[in-house]
């Protein structure tokens, strides 16, 4: 399986570079390149070395014999201990498992096969002592640092020894033609630099090798876990086509790895959404990143849910980036199952608060309907005075009801359009009046208005009604009496204010209302559910909780806002926001009363699906002079429209 470790510098693999047997053995043997190479290179590395030493020494050795040149015990001795060292350090290292000894086994030998020799050939003016450089740096970069400085002084030491022995005529043997103290002042400086160098190399390859080992453990730990992410990952080249994939990614997708990689991705996307991620890639750019939800396409052709994120990567080529994406198909399966339930709690919330309300108003219309039944039955006189009132009890509870409904119409949008300005403190003083005189003795009415003319445009009808049902509200939280105040204000507003999330709040200049009682307070638990519709705390039949989120909904749809902040034992404020309107309220136009004329000779063609209402309509109107053509729905209506539409007057 193609994983996202490819994605990786191959010099990198942790594999390669990082092993056990590469880690420092003690506080000495450091071993800067342990981290760059691995061990095994290393040994392969010594093993030429000493191999080749070993080959070199024994041509050497042979040249000298070969040539007659007198070869005493000590030189032979260092030769056969020079030879035994270069042969053993591949042993050594493998049976200390660690090239460190057979590398510091190697730099002895050497630096035993340079110092002997020099001592009987010239000391420092020996021409081969210059090799004496190379060790110092052999030794850093092998062993570390201090091994490096080590030899180097070593180095220094033996050289300054040769040198003395050699100004002093205690050498076995002079070096002709050289002068010994620039010679030993060049040794001394090259070894004392290579001492240096060697340590410096030394530290610097220790310190990139720990960071080295820390990236490449990084990245390794990076591409494991983008693999067993829970969340799908995959790169998309500049061609559109998937380069590397998780495991959850092909997962999610019903299909391998291999079968993603190399495919183009928006291949993998339902056909009417390819569109919109096409648009989101070419965006990159630009956002570097985007997010969204679509539906993706399994290996079967079956389609499944997704929120894809898209995230640019950082000086990649054009539209080259990361897709991060989850499948909740189950969550949108969830999360339908739980609209379906608030919608059924809703309706049944809304049963619960008005049934008892409709069940009232109901009994009302048919205890009168059957009691004036009677009346018309009835030959008593005194039955008969009964008549009118009980038809008022009927017409008051048909009244109530049409109330009722036209409340549930306005929760669900279904409103008039009639809006204009409104003198915001005109409608107050008339509205502070009527509560003086019905809410109570026991409750005092309260305004404090700002002597700015505030103007806002709405709905006349339902701003006094959200008006008034925050003072029912009130009253009822105010049993025992108490106050009930109004004030307004001219403020400024931020949309951005987390306090107005919920609202689209229009311009920067409203008007504030703040309508305050002296009340009970609301508890934490209820404040957070006041804006609920058909919440209520009030007993069944004394109220449906749709008041306060009718106003929610008012002040919402005209541009402003609604807070009310409340707190047990010490009443509560309700803060109304409304934008201000820069013009004065127009005042309302007086329309002429329709005259009381019966037109008769007239056809209306009445389209009514309800037998009854269309029983009760048709009476009402042939009693007025209207010669009616009833139709039971509105294709039947269309279809007479077409045979007898130059007869008919009016369409009802």
């Amino acid at each position: 399986m193609k994983h996202l470790e490819e994605d990786i510098d191959p010099q990198m693999d942790s594999s390669a570079t990082i092993t056990p047997e590469a880690r420092p053995k003690s506080r000495w043997f450091t071993q800067p390149l342990g981290g760059v190479f691995s061990e095994a290179d290393q040994r392969r590395v010594l093993d030429v070395v000493s191999l080749t030493a070993a080959c070199a020494l024994i041509l050497e050795f042979v040249y000298i014999l070969v040539a007659g040149q007198p070869v005493g015990g000590v030189m032979q001795a260092a030769f056969w201990i020079g030879l035994a060292g270069f042969l053993a350090a591949p042993v050594v290292s493998r049976a200390a498992n660690s090239i460190a000894p057979g590398a510091l086994l190697i730099l002895l030998s050497m630096g035993g096969l340079i110092v002997v020799p020099a001592y009987y050939q010239g000391g420092a003016s020996a021409i081969f002592t210059i090799w004496f450089v190379l060790i110092p740096l052999l030794a850093g970069l092998l062993l570390g640092h201090r091994f490096a400085i080590l030899l180097g002084i070593v180095g220094i030491s033996a050289m300054t020894t040769l040198f003395a022995l050699e100004t002093t005529g205690h050498l076995p043997k002079d070096a002709p033609g050289m002068d010994a103290l620039p010679t030993w002042l060049n040794l001394v400086a090259v070894i004392g630099f290579s001492a240096a160098v060697g340590a410096a190399a030394a530290v610097t390859f220790a310190a990139s090798s720990r960071r080295l080992r820390a990236a490449t453990r990084a990245d390794a730990s990076k591409a494991r876990a983008l693999e067993e992410a829970i969340e799908g990952i995959a790169r998309v080249d500049t061609n559109g086509r998937f380069r590397t994939v998780n495991g959850a990614f092909a997962a999610m997708h019903a299909a391998s790895a291999e079968k993603l990689t190399g495919a183009l991705a928006n291949d993998w996307v339902d056909l009417e959404d390819r569109p919109e991620i096409e648009r989101a890639v070419r965006a990159l750019p630009r956002t570097g990143k985007e997010e969204l939800t679509l539906r993706g396409l399994r290996q079967d052709g079956t389609v499944f849910f997704e929120t894809v994120v898209l995230v640019a990567i950082p000086h990649g080529k054009n539209q080259e980036h990361y897709r991060f994406a989850r499948d909740v198909t189950r969550q949108k399966e969830l999360t339908e199952q739980l609209n379906q339930s608030v919608k059924m709690e809703a309706i049944g919330r809304l049963a619960d608060g008005i049934a008892h309300d409709f069940n009232n108003l109901l009994m009302t219309i048919l205890t009168a309907s059957d009691r004036l039944e009677e009346v018309v039955r009835t030959e008593r006189q005194q039955d008969r005075d009964s008549g009118p009132e009980l038809l008022g009890w009927i017409k008051m509870a048909a009244e109530r009801a049409a109330a009722l409904t036209r409340q549930l119409l306005d929760f669900s949008h279904v409103q008039d359009t009639d809006s204009g300005p409104i003198d915001v403190h005109k409608s107050l003083g008339r509205f502070v009046e009527i509560l003086s005189s019905t809410v109570g003795a026991s409750i005092q009415v309260e305004s404090e208005l700002s002597p700015k003319q505030l103007t806002t445009i709405g709905n006349l009808a339902r701003f006094e009604s959200g008006l008034m049902n925050l003072a029912v509200n009130a009253r009822d939280a105010m049993p025992e009496g108490g106050t009930l105040q109004f004030r307004t204000d001219e403020v400024q507003l931020d949309g951005r204010d987390p306090r107005f999330a919920a609202f689209r709040l229009e311009g920067k200049s409203f008007i504030r209302i703040d309508v305050t009682d002296s009340g009970s307070g609301i508890e934490p638990q209820i404040l957070e559910k006041v804006f609920d519709p058909f919440f209520t705390t009030k007993a069944v039949g004394k109220g449906t909780g749709l008041g306060l989120s009718l106003f929610y909904t008012y002040t919402r749809e005209v541009g402003g806002a609604l807070e009310v902040r409340s707190a047990p034992g010490e009443g509560t404020t309700v803060s109304i926001f409304l934008p201000l309107a820069d013009r004065q309220a127009a005042p309302a136009k007086n329309l002429p009363p329709l005259a009381a004329t019966t037109l008769a000779d007239e056809t209306i063609l009445l389209a009514e699906d309800d037998p009854v209402v269309s029983r009760l309509l048709r009476a009402v109107l042939e009693d007025a002079g209207y010669e009616i053509v009833a139709c039971a729905d509105g294709r039947e209506a269309v279809e007479t429209f077409h045979k007898r539409g130059d007869s008919v007057d009016l369409v009802l």
